[in-house]
């Protein structure tokens, strides 16, 4: 186990455990420091106002953004939940989501795949293409999550809908003003024709504090080239396992994340911000 798992996504988000739960294996696993980094949503984050004397919660989000028209996803950790600008943000954001799931029910509709959307959203605060995925697997149209989603609902299939995301300057910016850190979180997963290195440079001006150079899709090469950059431009190094639920081994709590060292670096800077 990691000393410090710092990617985690609750039932708020696409997650299938609720904070209380996550705490609980946290604590089972002596997990001392995690981060619940729910998709453009602080809902989960109440969960840092409990006091608990075995694991430390770091308030955190993953906000979704585009550079170039390619989507990239910027943690922050540390963050006010009670600042004004984020809470407005999200709210918005939550309201941009549900019009998209109903969009691409329209066009699931054409496809004759009938859907409900009070259904995908009876346990989902933050719905998103993948409760649309576990809809579909429910009501018998696809028999898994994998085949529902590469079907209907990425880039060029017959239901996919945009989405409307923050610039990576706004994303930044809020993360920021929120007195949070921001990190670009699993940089592997970024279209690979972009150069990652551009992307940091570009995102640094901008207020990009850290790197996640631990994640669970990264290959050891990877691992190498982010940790350099990361020492390259002067950013903090973080991880995480990028937790869902506990059918992905390779993902569960604790399976990934940072040593103490570098824990202790990242709350460093914090005292220092």
């Amino acid at each position: 186990m990691k000393y410090a798992d710092l990617h985690i996504h609750s039932s708020f988000s696409d997650g299938k455990l609720t904070p209380e739960q996550i705490l609980e294996i946290a604590c089972k696993k002596e997990i001392k420091y995690i981060s619940i980094t729910d998709h453009d949503s602080i809902d989960s984050q109440y969960i840092t106002r409990e006091a608990n004397d075995k694991v430390t919660i770091i308030p955190g989000i993953e906000l979704s953004s585009e550079i170039d028209d390619f989507e990239i996803h910027i943690l922050g950790y540390f963050i006010n939940i009670d600042d004004d600008k984020l809470n407005e943000t999200v709210s918005s954001l939550k309201k941009e989501r549900i019009k998209r799931v109903e969009l691409i029910i329209e066009k699931l509709k054409e496809q004759g795949v009938y859907l409900n959307i009070e259904d995908i959203m009876k346990n989902n605060l933050c719905i998103g293409r993948a409760h649309i995925a576990n809809e579909i697997v429910r009501c018998g149209y696809e028999e898994n999550f994998k085949s529902a989603f590469l079907k209907y609902l990425i880039k060029g299939k017959p239901a996919y809908v945009k989405g409307n995301k923050l610039t990576y300057k706004k994303a930044l910016k809020i993360i920021n003003d929120a007195n949070g850190i921001a990190v670009l979180a699993h940089p592997g997963k970024i279209y690979r024709s972009m150069s990652i290195e551009k992307i940091v440079k570009e995102l640094k001006c901008y207020g990009l504090k850290g790197i996640e150079v631990y994640h669970p899709s990264h290959t050891k090469e990877q691992v190498n080239l982010f940790y350099n950059l990361s020492k390259k431009y002067k950013l903090l190094i973080t991880g995480g396992s990028d937790f869902h639920d506990e059918s992905n081994k390779e993902m569960s709590i604790g399976s990934d994340g940072i040593n103490e060292v570098l824990l202790n670096k990242l709350l460093n800077s914090k005292c220092i911000k």
